[in-house]
């Protein structure tokens, strides 16, 4: 096992009593420090891949490794080296935050003055100081979240396994947890593993990314090289008055007929990187006296990634 990789998935196949295959022999490793997630609806086996990672299901062949550890005979070991929140908060709605926090302490075997140290650790890390003593029912979504990840942090585990982590929230709770993320991967160099089916989630967290359709993995890289598997960036030229055929022809010669896309009030060009092509190809356009009145440059999405490579839009599946 390459001692970069905390985690390393082969071949891994489950299959329940009903007949149901939810996992079909797929492979990938997670790097140390990284973020990696998987991208895909409800029933695509992200969650039961992630319930077989934290020993919570059996797996029906292949194998899971974590830090050195097999899932299947070293499930001790794993768990004492994993946080796992999953995609409801598992809280008791009879503590207070802090109460809650030590509880979970306890369980892991601290003792004395160190369960009141890991504590307030958690309550720091999370920015929990605030909510202590409050009861758990009357903290907001957000609140819970991060309290769920507290929890699951208390021992300073090496891996974070994420179900849907934002689920049910917000968009601002949800972008004040990517923060959270991010700072836990930078500033404790945890490395975590996640389910989403939201793109912009996948996007703005992962550092890699498994695409996940009907229990196999179709796409896998970074969230940029698979977007590049799309193709080049467009420009969208908005016009003020249609193109006359010997300006199509003209645009046809200059960029090439592949790279260009005509409409009745707008026409796109094909470029490598359209940030940095705008002016120049502008500039050529209005040579041409082609009468222009806005620009917009497009560029390839995960969403687009996702039709590519499972022959639907991710928000189109039930």
């Amino acid at each position: 096992m390459n001692e970069d990789n905390i985690v390393v998935v082969k071949d891994l196949e489950k299959k329940y009593k009903s007949g149901t295959h939810a996992v079909k022999g797929i492979n990938f490793d997670v790097k140390k420090g990284e973020i990696f997630g998987m991208l895909g609806p409800n029933g695509a086996g992200k969650t039961t891949t992630l319930q077989m990672m934290g020993t919570l299901l059996n797996i029906t062949s292949g194998e899971i490794k974590i830090i050195g550890y097999d899932v299947a005979s070293d499930s001790n070991q794993v768990r004492e080296n994993i946080g796992f929140a999953l995609q409801e908060a598992g809280l008791d709605s009879l503590s207070t935050v802090r109460e809650l926090i030590a509880f979970h302490v306890k369980l892991f075997g601290f003792r004395g003055s160190e369960i009141e140290e890991r504590v307030e650790q958690s309550l720091s890390l999370l920015d929990l100081h605030q909510y202590s003593d409050q009861m758990i029912p009357e903290l907001s979504g957000g609140t819970q979240r991060r309290l769920d990840l507290a929890v699951s942090l208390v021992h300073d585990p090496k891996l974070l396994i994420l179900d849907e982590p934002t689920t049910g929230l917000d968009p601002a709770h949800r972008v004040d947890l990517w923060s959270l993320l991010k700072k836990l991967k930078n500033d404790k160099g945890i490395t975590i593993v996640m389910s989403t089916h939201y793109m912009e989630e996948a996007e703005a967290l992962c550092d890699r990314l498994a695409i996940i359709d009907s229990g196999e993995i179709v796409a896998m890289d970074t969230p940029q090289k698979l977007k590049k598997t799309i193709g080049k960036d467009r420009i969208e030229f908005k016009l003020s008055e249609s193109l006359s055929e010997e300006q199509i022809i003209a645009l046809k010669n200059k960029f090439g007929n592949d790279n260009l896309s005509t409409k009745e009030s707008f026409f796109t060009v094909r470029v490598d990187d359209g940030e940095e092509a705008l002016l120049d190809t502008l500039k050529i356009i209005i040579q041409m006296e082609i009468k222009v009145k806005g620009t917009k440059v497009l560029r390839p999405s995960l969403d687009d990634v996702y039709l590519k490579y499972t022959g639907k839009r991710l928000e189109d599946v039930p």
